[in-house]
């Protein structure tokens, strides 16, 4: 969903901690992923087109800061600091 900028780079990411996370844990950064989705729908309008890549991207800077999508991640990060620390940089917005 990142790759095709329906995502920002940071929600985009979670899924690479699903197999060290609990299923509640997944559960909850499904969710806001969901949020984000649901209030920031991919509509045409926010992609622009940039001819040095020849592809269509969406500026996410326009949308508003997402750290209140971040807030499940960051406890679940925080929560699991000892297993997940070293990725905890990756996910800063």
């Amino acid at each position: 969903m990142a790759e095709g900028s329906l995502l920002p780079p940071v929600l985009g990411e979670v899924q690479e901690l699903f197999p060290c996370l609990a299923p509640f844990e997944v559960r909850l950064l499904l969710l806001s992923v969901w949020e984000y989705l649901r209030e920031h729908s991919p509509l045409p309008q926010r992609f622009s087109f940039q001819p040095q890549r020849g592809l269509f991207r969406r500026d996410f800077a326009r949308e508003g800061d997402p750290a209140k999508y971040l807030v499940a991640l960051h406890s679940v990060l925080h929560r699991n600091v000892d297993r997940l620390g070293l990725l905890a940089g990756r996910f800063r917005s």
